[in-house]
């Protein structure tokens, strides 16, 4: 476990240095910044991978390729800051697409990992809840002034989609496990601050006016979070 924590506070380290970047003055050096700390975490997986090798195979391998496109994203989403115009929206576009492939390799891991056949409800849960979810969110954000527009609102209902089913996914395999392993909780957790850290970004990107630099830094805890947690949970499989 040793290794794990050392990388994991050194990717903790890390993601501190880029925030305080993003605070304080978005440039090319923070993208650097912002890569190297996502690459601790992807690493981080791997480690773990590596450390627990016996047993739930497609979910270990699916869960390392989900941080990988989550590095991918971090990477791609950056150069939001740093272009304008259409420039900006490609970028957001393809920094969305990464992650979204990260949710689904991540779905895909939850379910190839924990469910066990005979209980199709708690495969049903993860794919028409996201439905339900996505509806009330819709009409609170229009409440509170974000707008996706007409090129990003089918994209940004596909990711909301994507993200919420591995809120739901893992929470359905906690509870189909009665909350007995580890690795299904923290993923649950990480899974939560994910989507947080998402909720509060699309108030940054989709809502006009700035966000205050507490703000930014607040949302990007919540994901460094999630994903280095996520990546730990490799680690307490039985």
């Amino acid at each position: 476990m040793i290794p794990s924590i050392i990388l994991l506070v050194l990717g903790a380290a890390m993601s501190v240095v880029f925030i305080v970047s993003k605070v304080i003055n978005y440039s090319l050096k923070t993208i650097i910044f912002k890569t190297i700390a996502s690459l601790f975490f992807v690493a981080l997986g791997i480690l773990d991978f590596c450390l627990n090798p016996h047993g739930y195979f497609l979910f270990k391998l699916f869960v390392v390729l989900g941080l990988f496109f989550g590095m991918l994203g971090d990477f791609f989403l950056g150069f939001k800051y740093i272009t304008s115009g259409k420039v900006k929206k490609a970028w957001i576009l393809i920094g969305m697409f990464a992650f979204a492939l990260g949710h689904i390799f991540y779905i895909a891991g939850i379910l190839a990992g924990f469910y066990v056949p005979g209980n199709a409800i708690f495969i049903i849960l993860p794919f028409t809840l996201p439905i339900v979810f996505i509806c009330v969110y819709m009409l609170i954000a229009r409440k509170v002034g974000i707008y996706f527009g007409k090129g990003m609102l089918p994209f940004g209902i596909f990711y909301l989609y994507c993200l919420s089913s591995v809120v739901f996914s893992s929470l359905c395999m906690a509870i189909l496990h009665q909350f007995s392993m580890s690795t299904l909780i923290m993923f649950f957790v990480g899974a939560v601050f994910f989507a947080s850290s998402d909720m509060m970004l699309t108030g940054a990107y989709f809502k006009e006016g700035k966000r205050s630099g507490a703000y930014m830094a607040t949302y990007s805890v919540f994901y460094y979070i999630a994903q280095f947690v996520i990546a730990f949970s490799i680690f307490f499989i039985l």
